[in-house]
């Protein structure tokens, strides 16, 4: 039985704090890893967005990536549950997160020198294939992807994250996966 007929958003809002329910797709294709952003920000994110009301979070990566780029995917397993808390345009975000490692159903190459734009209702979406050895020097969120691309988990990981507390500096709270996982294959190549 299908239950997802309401559209509404899992985002929930308290004056200057908002809690957010997202879930994101990794794309490693070749040692390249999709990312996306709103035009005029600086920083770099996973596609993906956020989960309805009865839909499960495996699900939403499908219907984000077809909304916003046509694209099929098959998602292969969830890679990280992470909890973040951080700052975005005033707000303070209290992000529950799902990060699914996803697979695009197509048969031409990608083109991974080329930017190209993505479909938003209200937003101009970037989208550009970076090299995962080469994350160090890009503004990615949250933060412990920049390693955590380039070393996929074998298992699924709980990563903390906690930007609004100063002591911390924008790294993990908890980062017992990020940093400690050995690379493993995606598909039939190595990542």
């Amino acid at each position: 039985m299908n239950m997802h007929v309401d559209r509404t958003m899992l985002r929930f809002d308290k004056g200057d704090t908002r809690f957010n329910c997202r879930s994101a797709a990794v794309i490693i294709e070749e040692g390249h890893v999709l990312l996306h952003q709103v035009v005029g920000d600086d920083f770099w994110a996973l596609p993906g967005g956020r989960v309805e009301f009865f839909e499960f979070s495996s699900d939403t990566v499908g219907r984000e990536l077809l909304e916003e780029l046509g694209l099929h995917v098959e998602v292969v397993r969830p890679l990280w549950i992470v909890e973040n808390f951080f700052t975005f345009e005033g707000t303070h975000f209290h992000e529950l997160g799902h990060y699914f490692l996803t697979k695009v159903r197509a048969s031409k190459p990608f083109d991974f020198e080329r930017e190209f734009m993505g479909v938003e209702a209200d937003v101009n979406l970037l989208f550009k294939w970076f090299n995962v050895d080469h994350l160090q020097g890009v503004e990615l969120q949250p933060k412990f992807l920049r390693l955590g691309l380039a070393n996929i988990p074998e298992h699924l990981c709980h990563e903390l994250v906690n930007e609004l507390d100063p002591a911390l500096g924008g790294a993990p709270a908890q980062a017992a996966c990020a940093s400690s996982s050995p690379r493993v294959a995606t598909g039939d190549k190595l990542h």
